[in-house]
């Protein structure tokens, strides 16, 4: 069977012929083309063809004259026509250090001129720092209207944080998004952080948002799921928040917190909606409510009772709306209600709400 050997852009391709030729040069200590077709049995043009992708290569360079050297100087690659003495064999490692090295060594210097130009640049960072920390402590409500002014706060936090993040995502995150906050998250963790996350439990009706959390857990990350989370808030150290902005276009913007006041506030009801959270445990198909199911059909019996309309407790619940109405069909059917208001009654009467 032919074998080719892909090359690289613009370097020719290593067939059977090229590694034959290359062979029979290695155990002769040289290479005559025309006695190599001749024993081969393949045609001298292909022969010539097959040398001149070794010579190019380096694994060939060829034998001549020493009143030619110096042409060898000028041409390495040289012309089978012009070689009247044949062809000697060089090692792989030789050859690939004559193609690669002055790549290398280009590569290098971009390199250091990098590093350079990085400590340049990084000299004025404690300059930086030092004014962000100052504008902070003066702004201990800073609102962050464009989403590459979030991302940095949150960057600089996150590197700056000690103690714990703590957090709570209302909305199902889009997973092309999961792999960036998973590597976060493993470098958070790895600092010897404690992170702890709450979600609703619709989230978990997604396959691939179960294999996301089942991820962080093995990491060491604290996950919960509870029934309705007003809002995105993420703490750092107790001493920081972040809160979504819904004014700003899209909804994109965000406002860091530092009163101590109002930081203690917020962290105090995130640790209340934690204490009544489940803890995350991976449904057995890895599809599913899991442990949440019950909690979930409860949240949803509650929001029957109280007469609130599909659309609002849907929202509330983070779930479309054909999904609630399917939970909600599903719920009046094992109970056998025959009105929504019946089914709170009946579920209670079931014991659904006695823990």
């Amino acid at each position: 069977m032919h074998k080719t050997i892909s090359g690289a852009s613009g370097t020719p391709p290593l067939g059977d012929l090229h590694i034959a030729l290359y062979r029979w040069a290695l155990e002769r200590g040289r290479l005559d083309p025309a006695k190599a077709a001749m024993r081969l049995g393949a045609p001298l043009a292909d022969i010539d063809t097959a040398v001149r992708d070794l010579v190019k290569l380096h694994l060939l360079r060829p034998e001549r004259d020493e009143h030619d050297k110096s042409d060898d100087l000028a041409d390495p690659a040289g012309s089978p026509e012009d070689e009247a003495l044949g062809y000697i064999p060089a090692s792989p490692d030789a050859a690939a250090a004559h193609l690669a090295g002055p790549i290398e060594a280009e590569i290098q210097k971009h390199h250091r001129e990098a590093e350079r130009l990085r400590s340049h640049v990084m000299a004025m960072k404690p300059v930086f720092e030092e004014s962000w920390q100052s504008h902070f402590m003066q702004n201990p409500i800073e609102h962050l209207t464009l989403l590459d002014t979030v991302r940095s706060t949150l960057a600089r936090l996150s590197a700056g944080v000690r103690i714990e993040v703590a957090a709570a995502h209302p909305r199902l995150p889009p997973q092309e998004a999961l792999e960036e906050g998973l590597a976060r998250t493993a470098e958070v963790i790895d600092r010897g952080i404690q992170m702890r996350t709450l979600y609703p439990h619709s989230v978990l009706a997604h396959q691939y948002m179960q294999q996301h959390l089942t991820k962080m857990t093995a990491l060491g990350a604290l996950v919960r799921t509870t029934g309705h989370i007003p809002d995105r808030v993420i703490f750092f150290d107790w001493e920081t928040a972040v809160i979504a902005d819904q004014r700003t276009a899209g909804g994109e913007g965000a406002i860091a917190i530092r009163d101590p006041s109002l930081v203690d506030h917020l962290y105090r009801s995130w640790e209340g909606t934690w204490d009544s959270a489940l803890p995350f445990t991976s449904a057995p198909s890895g599809v599913g409510y899991g442990s949440a199911k019950d909690e979930l059909r409860r949240s949803i019996v509650q929001l029957l009772e109280s007469g609130m309309k599909d659309e609002m407790a849907a929202r509330r619940l983070t779930m479309s709306i054909s999904s609630y109405r399917r939970h909600v069909t599903d719920i009046m059917s094992d109970l056998g209600a025959e009105s929504r208001f019946q089914a709170g009654s009946y579920a209670r009467r079931s014991g659904w709400f006695d823990h």
